[in-house]
């Protein structure tokens, strides 16, 4: 693949205990890739838990599959089925607050990226091009259209999102490709991450010389440096030279 993986997750600084889950799916000699960070819905019951079906559910599907077809409809099909299963468990269940996940999850192809995702985890490609910002966020939060007035009004400490895994029978999953690009270094992470962490650490973080490990947990760090209080869980990946 000539590509390197780290993750990291941290419960944060206040939380009792952590909700969100990831996945490196990277087997030696294939030529691709999975990468996914699931996070469990704050306020909803057993949110770790729908994260994890989340992440095993795509694992087991990357391992019963040809990675040469790991392509858009395995991806979102996976993600599909993985909503329905926790759907049905919440209907049978009749949760009044169904448990559910948001994610982001993408496949590492040899020429380019897939990916996809439901919520406000994002994905980020970070790579140094004259005369544009190096680093881009290549996924759109889903949010509800007053989302600004909301927050503001009623829910100041809430992360509020329009879309999940589990919570209802047919999720938008947004879908996307980028090329890969030499050189440049990919981001997957939670809202732990980049809800008090100024842009300009973030980019300057994961544009400097470090590892892909040692920028997974300078991230997280960070993130807990500046009082962050939910989870953080970070996927760093970059292209080696």
């Amino acid at each position: 693949m000539n590509i390197t993986f780290a993750g990291e997750s941290n419960i944060g600084t206040v939380r009792h205990h952590n909700e969100d889950n990831f996945l490196i799916c990277n087997p030696p000699g294939q030529e691709a890739a999975v990468a996914m960070v699931a996070d469990g819905i704050g306020g909803h019951s057993r949110g770790e838990v729908a994260s994890y079906i989340c992440c095993s559910e795509m694992l087991a599907a990357a391992r019963k599959t040809d990675c040469r077809k790991w392509d858009k409809d395995f991806l979102l099909t996976t993600l599909e089925k993985i909503n329905r299963r926790i759907f049905e468990f919440n209907f049978r269940g009749q949760r009044l607050r169904p448990m559910g996940c948001t994610v982001v999850a993408a496949i590492f192809s040899p020429e380019k990226i897939l990916y996809a995702h439901a919520g406000d985890s994002r994905f980020y490609e970070f790579f140094r091009e004259e005369g544009k910002t190096p680093l881009r966020q290549l996924t759109t939060d889903h949010r509800p259209e007053n989302f600004k007035e909301l927050q503001e009004e009623f829910f100041r400490h809430t992360s509020l999102i329009s879309n999940a895994v589990g919570t209802a029978e047919n999720p938008d999953f947004e879908y996307g490709e980028t090329e890969r690009k030499k050189g440049a270094k990919y981001l997957l992470c939670s809202d732990g991450l980049y809800n008090h962490l100024p842009i300009q650490m973030l980019t300057g973080i994961i544009g400097s010389d470090l590892t892909p490990k040692q920028i997974a947990g300078q991230l997280v760090r960070n993130a807990m440096l500046a009082g962050e209080k939910d989870n953080i869980t970070v996927i760093c990946a970059a292209e080696n030279n």
